[in-house]
């Protein structure tokens, strides 16, 4: 018997859909339930790092096109996808690079999962702040169903939300499960009717565009560095970038604006942004960092909208 070629199909694309302050990156490839190819997964970090770095975007949110979150990557391209630099071993690769990425944005992000959430698509949707799920969701971590073995920070990520025994189900058996028992297991933030989802959606976001970015941004900090292993808890808290946010509480606009518009019984209109305070933090490192994302970008395809 003998092998034949898996079907070509197109590489899909990323676009941007801005709406006011919330930039909603969405994954586009609706013929093969946009499951990402190497160049999507390679585009991810840059544009992941521009959209941070844009002062008029406060929220990024990450879905599918179609009413499918995405299948994952890409079976026929899936070593292309996971290979990691000189060795090639199907570490996670690029997989890693974007949950990285994704992981390492300083303003609130949300998943918007509908469909399907499948694989290495489940490494995107736990790299965000927020997950937001249609009650018709079906997740599913189906290395085990192809042969291949799921990249070990998407696993670390799910143990830490779930502790070993579900991880354990979900990886061996590479059942697909359900939004209610996903909600259970703390895999999810929200399950709403397929119904309200849309509504669900935005009311979150737009709630995100309006709390402080300091204090948000804050949270995020603190919140990465209490959930990393051997984290004393006495510590937490006390690194310098920590004390340069704390700074920022007394020396910065926010605080002030929230004081007074508690007192008036208004609404705040929040001042600060965090893009030159991170920026000055990154260092000239960061800066030219390049990602191996990069090599192998190209022209990838690329749509924004702004409704």
């Amino acid at each position: 018997m003998t092998a034949e070629p898996l079907p070509e199909a197109p590489s899909g694309a990323l676009s941007v859909h801005r709406r006011g302050p919330v930039a909603w990156v969405v994954l586009e490839r609706p013929e093969r339930r946009n499951a990402l190819s190497p160049a999507m997964w390679a585009a991810l970090p840059a544009l992941l790092g521009e959209l941070d770095a844009d002062p008029g975007v406060r929220v990024i949110g990450l879905r599918g096109a179609g009413g499918v979150f995405s299948a994952g990557a890409d079976i026929a391209e899936v070593f292309e996808c996971l290979g990691e630099p000189g060795t090639g071993l199907p570490r996670g690769g690029l997989l890693t690079e974007a949950e990285a990425a994704l992981a390492a944005v300083h303003k609130p992000t949300v998943a918007a999962l509908e469909g399907y959430c499948m694989g290495g698509a489940w490494m995107l949707a736990a790299a965000c702040d927020l997950r937001i799920a249609a009650a018709s969701l079906r997740i599913g971590l189906t290395p085990a169903r192809i042969g291949i073995v799921f990249p070990a920070t998407g696993i670390q990520n799910l143990v830490r939300l779930v502790g070993p025994g579900v991880a354990s189900y979900l990886l061996l058996t590479g059942d697909t499960v359900t939004a209610a028992d996903a909600e259970a297991w703390g895999m999810l933030t929200r399950v709403v009717a397929d119904e309200d989802f849309e509504t669900a959606l935005e009311r979150a976001v737009t709630g995100l565009a309006q709390r402080s970015q300091l204090s948000v941004q804050a949270h995020k900090h603190l919140i990465g560095l209490a959930s990393r292993d051997g984290h004393e808890a006495a510590d937490l808290g006390a690194d310098e970038v920590s004390e340069a946010l704390f700074r920022e509480v007394l020396q910065g606009p926010d605080a002030r604006i929230g004081q007074r518009a508690f007192l008036a019984k208004e609404p705040p209109r929040f001042r600060w942004a965090g893009e030159d305070f991170w920026a000055a933090r990154s260092g000239a490192a960061g800066r030219g960092k390049e990602h191996r994302a990069s090599a192998i970008r190209g022209r990838w395809p690329r749509r924004s909208s702004r409704p």
